[in-house]
């Protein structure tokens, strides 16, 4: 009998699957790097949030650290775990969402970054009740750049270009945003997985943590398209992750929202194309009354975060956008 998955592939036949040689590259300068590295671990340096996790009011119900991604480790460890993942297994209507979202990212044109380049990610944000309450804008764009070689990092604030002191050692944050950790990351979906759990350091919430971890990489990266791809199958791991019933308005616009319940109140989905399944960002949505520490009210079925990301692509400095 052939399962869901299978059938799905296979009607994708068609379609190449990205060259190998760049993951590889980047895999071993990552050992390379690691292995240096073994005898000393160096304290993680300090991390700056980006700009619109330092600005968003939904900071203060506790998910701006996760979804931002800076939340500092001793050390990542090698990317490729040593025990043999189990087969990557996954079936029903979530699977296959997120399966053609795979396919999609396995067909983007992509040249990895030189060392010398920049990634450059823009975001836009819509935000709710929280951020009126705090009287802050309830729309804004973001701009920054990671230097690809993972040592430097720039951000446009109030219009001007702020390019933040290099760094002598990689950042040790969970989850990775310099290139050289992203892209030698395990490209098995059950591995990756794995590799997340063993460094959230979040006990029972693992998996609602892990989730937040592949929705930030996704969302603030220009990722290989091979890691795109398995984050977007191990999403399919994950209980608890639904998919909506029919398309959703997203900032104007349909899409296929893919969510997991965080924390009771509020819901997290992950925003694809219901045509071509591209990842068009993220959202926060009320699912439960909630009154946060600070008094503002909450009503179910508000949204309160959408972040689209409108670009993301090499370029050649801090500051350009194409």
């Amino acid at each position: 009998m052939i399962d869901d998955i299978t059938a799905l592939r296979d009607s994708w036949s068609e379609a190449e699957p990205p060259a190998p040689e760049a993951r590889d590259r980047a895999r071993a300068a990552l050992l390379a790097r690691i292995a240096e590295g073994e005898a000393t671990v160096p304290s993680p340096p300090r991390r700056r949030l980006p700009g619109w996790a330092r600005r968003t009011g939904f900071a203060a119900v506790g998910a701006a650290a996760l979804v931002a991604g800076v939340v500092a480790v001793g050390g990542l460890g090698p990317a490729v775990p040593p025990a043999r993942p189990a087969p990557y297994v996954a079936s029903g209507p979530v699977a296959q969402t997120f399966e053609l979202a795979a396919v999609h990212a396995e067909t983007e044109p992509f040249t990895p970054p030189r060392p010398d380049q920049w990634t450059y990610v823009e975001l836009r944000m819509v935000r709710g009740k929280i951020a009126e309450d705090k009287g802050q804008a309830t729309r804004e764009t973001t701009r920054s750049w990671q230097r690809a070689d993972g040592r430097q990092a720039a951000e446009m604030i109030d219009g001007k270009l702020e390019v933040m002191p290099e760094s002598a050692d990689l950042p040790q944050v969970m989850p990775p945003q310099d290139y050289p950790t992203l892209a030698g990351l395990p490209t098995d979906p059950r591995a990756l997985l794995d590799w997340l759990r063993t460094r959230s350091q979040s006990g029972k919430d693992g998996d609602a943590v892990s989730y937040l971890l592949i929705e930030s990489m996704l969302r603030d990266n220009v990722l290989p398209p091979g890691v795109k791809a398995t984050l977007l199958r191990a999403l399919a791991l994950i209980p608890g992750v639904t998919r909506s019933d029919g398309p959703v308005d997203f900032d104007g616009r349909p899409a296929i929202a893919m969510g997991m319940v965080q924390d009771g109140w509020r819901q997290e989905d992950i925003l694809l194309d219901p045509a071509t399944h591209e990842f068009l960002g993220s959202r926060t949505v009320v699912v439960e009354d909630h009154t946060t520490p600070e008094g503002v009210a909450l009503k179910k079925g508000d949204v309160e975060v959408e972040l689209i990301r409108v670009a993301g692509r090499v370029v050649d400095a801090p500051g350009r956008t194409g």
